[in-house]
């Protein structure tokens, strides 16, 4: 699980009470808060011009320098001096984190900035012990609500300044009323340094359409898909899933009948996962094995969340997890505690699988061990943050000792290159240093790369978050094809074909914060069809060949499987994973999308991107070659796709489509969020105000239905309704 979302799942899945930590996203949205209400007790109104910033160059110095202010709580959490030009803010040990850190501000009118692209420059340094130099610009509402952000942040010590840059986009639509500009410094000493920062405005060249047309006729596609042009055999391990050990495995151990819930076991048998990641997120890296086996009314009580001293009886442990995956199926992804554990507890689970192997040959496998979680977090839930030269010592040292009992297990170490929107690695070079240092002992790098669109507006025009979902998989293919040029630049060059790339959690996440609007949208159509185009961008990187979904089930808004009148249901995304577990071919073909785009403004920590497809495709053959499949993914939220296809090399006779589509893009099966005492869901978006599909969610609502096709061969038609995904199953004369 990510770090940055433990505190609300904490709370949405679970009877707990207590206040929330809060991220750095909190921390800062806070210092808004306050320069905001600075702003409206001073007057402080500053001019616009070519650089809006006043005196953002430092030629004038000052305590604070003239043009900013400091927040009175924040002076005593260090100092700050300018000189030549640079601003150095010093931490000191007050500086904890909090929604008041050292740092100064300004806010600048943005009464007339609607339409525009705000551009933010910066020179940032650090000097540790700092951990961090943080430059921020807000767009806010006259009420005080935010209609976008852009961050610009170094967290790698160094010699001199660098310049960062950074765009926020105003949509034509909005009436914003400021812009709240700050420079922070994390940390409990050292020196944040800050240099040149400027604000510049342009117009946004071509504006949006905000309201929904009315469109009668679908637009026009072309996709050619050619048999003989084989690509990779199609890794299995891309479907896999996260299982964590703590609340029963999340309800998937029935506690009370002292056995695998059934309901779980039987729709996770329909959904066909290869593989599961377990003991789950930062749960991994507290984890402690061994007191999760045995009689399970022997085991003690164990530390789930280390942060808030929560804990759990490990009723799902090993020997639970081997049974499970043996009911469905499936092979094993093990998280090893490289946080807070030892290399000999690690030894010791290696031969504790081994043994049981070789006592049920033909039992579940551990695939892979993955050597920690999100550990290059400074703020690691665990607690066992490590700078990347002490991960990978540690990590030599645990694959050592796990080798020596199996030289077979295939280890990953973990590792993740930041988006410009949200860099949750506190280490800009964590990668390079870990495949430098322990490049030769690892069979892959397991990344967190393919959550989106985390943390939209709740005032955003819910098609153009949408959009910005459906945008995101562009995104993720980017930063997949930069991890792999880094595996290709920084590992041993007898190891660089062989290092794999294991997206080890992934899923559609908008919100982690009950008061959110946002909260429970994962389980809509719209993130299904997110689902499927990520799942079709694993399959065409040759470089990825594993990936687990986050997470198979829980009776709250994250999981394939939820919970709707006391039983287990699937939602929308189940239904686009069992899209290709069931209805794709083992063998990539190539397959070409000629259509039109569209532009997608900036939601969450998804950028505005331009040029997305509106169509998606991947094509594969099954193993005996009888049988083509397509998936087509539609992203019109309101047009059909008219969709002319071209087969070559296969004479297909017969098909069918296996359509998954609904009214809305926030259609939904109607699962529920958990009735917890002591908090309170926000009520949620509707794409259409009116229609309200989303508040109207019940298992009509989303439908996936296999229907024949009236016609197929070399070249057919295909009408693919709006915001909906198929599988074409075409097969040969038998």
């Amino acid at each position: 699980m990510c770090n940055w979302a433990v505190v609300a799942l904490s709370h949405a899945s679970h009877r707990m009470k207590g206040s929330l930590r809060m991220s750095l996203s909190g921390v800062l949205r806070a210092i808004v808060a306050s320069l905001a209400g600075l702003w409206l007790t001073t007057g402080h109104v500053l001019a616009a011009g070519q650089n809006l910033v006043i005196n953002g160059d430092f030629a004038r110095a000052g305590d604070p320098p003239p043009g900013w202010v400091e927040e009175r709580e924040a002076a005593s959490k260090g100092t700050l001096r300018v000189s030549n030009g640079v601003l150095e803010l010093f931490p000191n040990a007050a500086n904890t984190p909090s929604a008041k850190p050292l740092g100064i501000g300004q806010a600048i009118d943005a009464s007339a900035m609607a339409g525009k692209t705000m551009t933010i420059s910066a020179r940032i340094g650090l000097r540790a012990p700092a951990t961090g130099a943080v430059v921020g610009l807000h767009a806010l509402r006259a009420d005080g609500s935010e209609i976008g952000m852009v961050h610009l942040r170094r967290a790698q010590s160094g010699d001199g300044l660098e310049t960062e840059t950074g765009a926020l986009v105003i949509p034509p639509n909005e009436a914003p009323k400021l812009l709240i500009l700050f420079a922070v410094a994390e940390g409990l000493g050292g020196a944040a340094q800050f240099g040149s920062i400027t604000v510049t405005s342009e117009s946004v060249s071509a504006p949006r359409a905000v309201a929904t047309p009315t469109i009668a006729t679908g637009y026009a596609a072309k996709v050619t898909v050619d048999a003989t042009a084989h690509g990779r055999a199609i890794p299995r391990d891309l479907y896999g899933v996260n299982v964590e050990w703590w609340r029963n495995a999340n309800g998937l151990w029935d506690e009370r009948g002292d056995r695998l819930d059934p309901g779980v076991v039987q729709l996770t048998k329909a959904l066909r996962p290869s593989l599961i990641r377990f003991p789950g997120g930062f749960l991994g890296d507290a984890y402690a094995w061994r007191e999760a086996t045995g009689p399970r009314k022997d085991r003690p009580a164990m530390v789930a969340n280390p942060g808030s001293g929560e804990k759990g009886k490990p009723n799902f442990g090993t020997d639970e997890l081997v049974q499970f995956a043996g009911a469905i199926d499936a092979n094993l992804l093990l998280s090893a505690n490289l946080g807070t554990g030892t290399a000999k507890m690690a030894a010791d689970w290696v031969r504790y699988m081994k043994n049981l192997r070789q006592a049920h040959p033909d039992g579940p496998r551990v695939q892979w061990w993955e050597m920690g979680n999100e550990l290059y977090h400074k703020g690691d839930a665990s607690g066992g943050s490590l700078t990347p030269e002490a991960y990978a010592d540690k990590l030599q040292t645990f694959a050592r000792e796990m080798r020596a009992v199996d030289p077979s297990i295939r280890i990953g170490a973990i590792g993740m290159e930041n988006y410009p929107t949200f860099p949750f690695n506190s280490y800009r070079d964590w990668d390079e240093i870990v495949l430098k240092r322990a490049g030769s002992d690892i069979d892959f790098l397991a990344v967190h790369n393919a959550y989106a669109p985390v943390g939209p507006d709740d005032r955003a025009n819910p098609l153009d978050v949408y959009r910005a979902l459906w945008a995101a998989p562009l995104m993720i293919a980017d930063n997949l094809r930069t991890v792999a040029e880094q595996i290709r630049r920084y590992a041993p060059s007898d190891r660089v074909e062989h290092i794999r790339i294991a997206v080890t959690e992934w899923a559609p996440l908008f919100q982690v914060v009950p008061s959110s609007a946002w909260i429970d949208h994962s389980k809509t159509l719209g993130s299904a069809l997110y689902v499927a185009d990520v799942l079709r961008v694993f399959i065409q990187n040759d470089r990825v060949d594993t990936a687990t979904f986050f997470k198979l089930n829980e009776p709250s808004f994250l999981g394939l499987i939820g919970v709707r009148s006391g039983a287990w249901a699937p939602n929308a995304s189940y239904y686009a994973f069992q899209l290709y577990t069931e209805h794709f071919g083992t063998t990539l073909l190539s397959s070409r999308v000629e259509g039109p785009t569209y532009d997608s403004v900036q939601a969450g920590i998804v950028p505005a991107m331009k040029r997305v497809p509106l169509l998606e495709s991947v094509a594969s053959l099954s193993a005996d070659g009888s049988r083509l499949y397509v998936i087509l993914i539609n992203k019109s939220a309101n047009q059909p796709a008219e969709i002319a296809l071209g087969i070559g090399g296969f004479d297909a006779v017969s098909g069918d489509a296996q359509l998954l589509t609904g009214a809305s893009p926030d259609s939904n099966t109607g699962t529920e969020l958990p009735r917890v005492p002591g908090i309170q869901w926000a009520r949620q978006v509707n794409v259409d105000s009116s229609a309200r599909q989303f508040d109207h969610g019940a298992p009509s609502e989303v439908t996936f239905t296999s229907v024949p096709l009236p016609r197929v061969g070399k070249a057919f038609s295909y009408r693919l309704p709006p915001h909906s995904v198929v599988s074409l199953e075409l097969r040969l004369k038998r």
